[in-house]
């Protein structure tokens, strides 16, 4: 009840929580069918997956150099913006870990003008990888809003009230003696969701000067 009021999950909530899990499914399980496929997705749903991920680097073959958050949970577009800016995005999305470490292949990458800003940035950023170590282990991306790490829509959907403020108002309205319907007209009042006259005017409505069933004033 405190997420949703009669109970009804937010449906714009509960759409991200379940397109993540296709975002979650393409870089974690390479089995299915639609493997490999181009999904698109929006800015959203993109923004929301990046900021409740990070990866555990292994061998670093799954984790993407410029894209995962693999730098002690930081991504390079965090550490350095105006470098990540000149990287192609076809670059962005097939150069891994190992294979940006490898001869520091990743330099390779930078395209475009480089100023004084993106110079300290790229040496920022060299000496923040410059003791990554590999191992035989294979990557993993952690999910953080579940304590194994793991994807599920339920915690997808509660992540998404994070820092949202409670109201102990639903209390006094569905813990109560009251009939349904004194409760239920309660509740569209907190919400000021009632067809009030004030409301009416506020939207440019006005009450009929006669009364449409008994045809007085």
């Amino acid at each position: 009840i405190p997420l949703g009021g009669l109970g009804v999950r937010d449906l714009a909530r509960t759409s991200l929580a379940l397109r993540t899990r296709w975002l979650w499914f393409s870089r974690t399980d390479t089995t299915k069918a639609w493997a490999g496929l181009d999904l698109q997705f929006d800015a959203d749903e993109r923004a929301f997956f990046f900021a409740s991920t990070t990866m555990q680097l292994g061998s670093g073959t799954d984790a993407l150099f410029w894209e995962d958050r693999w730098i002690g949970g930081r991504s390079v577009r965090e550490i350095a913006p105006l470098l990540y800016a000149c990287i192609p995005k076809r670059r962005r999305k097939l150069r891994t870990v190992v294979d940006g470490l490898a001869d520091n292949r990743w330099a390779r990458d930078i395209q475009g003008t480089v100023g004084i800003h993106e110079i300290g940035q790229y040496l920022q950023l060299w000496h923040r990888i410059a003791g990554t170590t590999l191992s035989a282990e294979p990557d993993r991306l952690i999910w953080r809003w579940s304590a194994n790490g793991v994807y599920s829509a339920k915690s997808a959907y509660t992540a998404t009230f994070a820092g949202s403020t409670t109201c102990a108002a639903w209390k006094l309205t569905w813990k109560h003696w009251a009939p349904p319907r004194v409760r239920f007209f309660h509740w569209l009042a907190h919400l000021d969701r009632c067809w009030t006259a004030d409301r009416l005017a506020r939207r440019g409505l006005q009450h009929p000067a006669r009364c449409p069933l008994c045809d007085q004033a």
